[in-house]
């Protein structure tokens, strides 16, 4: 295969930061969710990329995982649709995977692909039995769909960031502006209103951190930018 101009979507402008220190790729934030993401692969494709990764954090199903663990994952499975799958480009997904440093572990089982967010340590619990996913996000199987309706090879990169047991209250829930951007006015009404909250969204930001900054050094390590 040919080298191919690479586009990467993200959902939040804090991976697209995480990536900035690999050149080569042109990286599209939208904002979080499978639609928006459908809409920055587009976006990419129309703008000349011949391959598409999506990159950014995740949860993990798996119990093993550790915040900062990296996910390759060789199928994006869609939580919505049992019989629904897409395999990554093999030959492509073979190569970065050869060319990973010996420090470097990747975990190469299913990627689950979620039209929402999976909270609850049950819920993971669940959909770990149900499907054999290692890990869930909201945005690999809409770039994963795109790419494979336009024909052009995909792969994915995400990072954990919140652990098989680890729990994502509801209340989080608008302390992200559409476009992927952090809300600060509304996190901080939050937490004047439930105080209680703040050891929750600090060691949520701290995991969130261990896992951009796995998602940069993973980036830049796999050479990603030489494309398929």
């Amino acid at each position: 295969m040919t080298a191919r101009s690479v586009g990467v979507v993200t959902g939040l402008t804090s991976e697209v930061r995480a990536l900035a220190d690999c050149p080569g790729l042109a990286v599209r934030c939208h904002g979080p969710g499978p639609a928006r993401a459908e809409a920055a692969a587009r976006a990419l494709l129309d703008g000349g990329a011949g391959a598409l990764i999506s990159a950014g954090i995740c949860g993990a199903l798996d119990p093993g995982l550790a915040p900062g663990a990296v996910i390759l994952p060789a199928r994006v499975v869609n939580r919505h649709d049992d019989g629904d799958s897409w395999l990554a480009d093999a030959v492509w997904h073979a190569a970065v995977v050869a060319a990973a440093p010996p420090g470097l572990r990747l975990h190469t089982g299913a990627l689950l692909g979620s039209d929402r967010a999976v909270g609850s340590v049950d819920g993971k619990r669940h959909l770990a039995a149900r499907t054999g996913a290692v890990a869930v996000d909201m945005e690999s199987h809409a770039v994963a769909r795109v790419a494979t309706a336009a024909g052009v090879p995909f792969l994915v990169l995400r990072t954990v960031a919140d652990t098989a047991t680890d729990t994502l209250p509801p209340w989080l829930a608008g302390v992200l502006n559409r476009d992927g951007t952090p809300n600060a006015a509304m996190a901080l009404r939050r937490m004047l209103l439930g105080p209680w909250r703040l050891p929750s969204l600090i060691a949520l930001a701290r995991r969130s951190r261990a896992a951009e900054r796995a998602l940069g050094t993973a980036a830049h390590a796999l050479r990603l930018s030489a494309g398929p």
